[in-house]
Parts: C-alpha cells; structure tokens; sequence
C-alpha cells in the first residue's frame, strides 16, 4: 500500500484506502472507508513517486598521456 494517509473529517479516525487492491496498480482515483464511522468518499491523487536509487559511482575519467617533453634546440657549430 502507500505511505497516504487521510483522516476521517467526522470522527478523525485513519480511513482505509480500498483502491487501488493489493497487488493492482496505482488508479487516479481511490476509495477511502472509515471502520469506524462507515463514511467513505472518493479521491484523486497522482501516483506516488519511486524511490529514488542511489546513483552509480561515475567512472574516473580517462587519464590522457602525458604531452611528451619538448626537444632542445639544436646549437648550430659554426
């Protein structure tokens, strides 16, 4: 089930959410009941959302050679 919860607005006890059943999938539209005092209604809430998944440790980025170190000039002999 999710993690809403609602209360009754006539004698404040947890109302049971019926839809969507256990094992369904989410519907736009639930129907809440409360045991105690029989009220019910139905609402509209979007899906909740996943959980997030921790992200993957990115990959180092690939070390680039090192520029090799430049000549020295050559003196001319004259």
């Amino acid at each position: 089930m999710s993690d809403l919860q609602i209360r009754c607005q006539r004698c404040g006890t947890q109302m049971e959410m019926r839809d969507p059943g256990p094992g369904m999938p989410w519907t736009p539209d639930q129907f809440w009941v409360c045991n105690k005092c029989g009220r019910h209604f139905w609402s509209t809430y979007p899906p909740p959302k996943p959980k997030a998944a921790p992200e993957a440790a990115k990959p180092a980025p690939e070390a680039k050679p090192a520029a090799a170190p430049a000549k020295p000039a050559v003196e001319a002999s004259s």
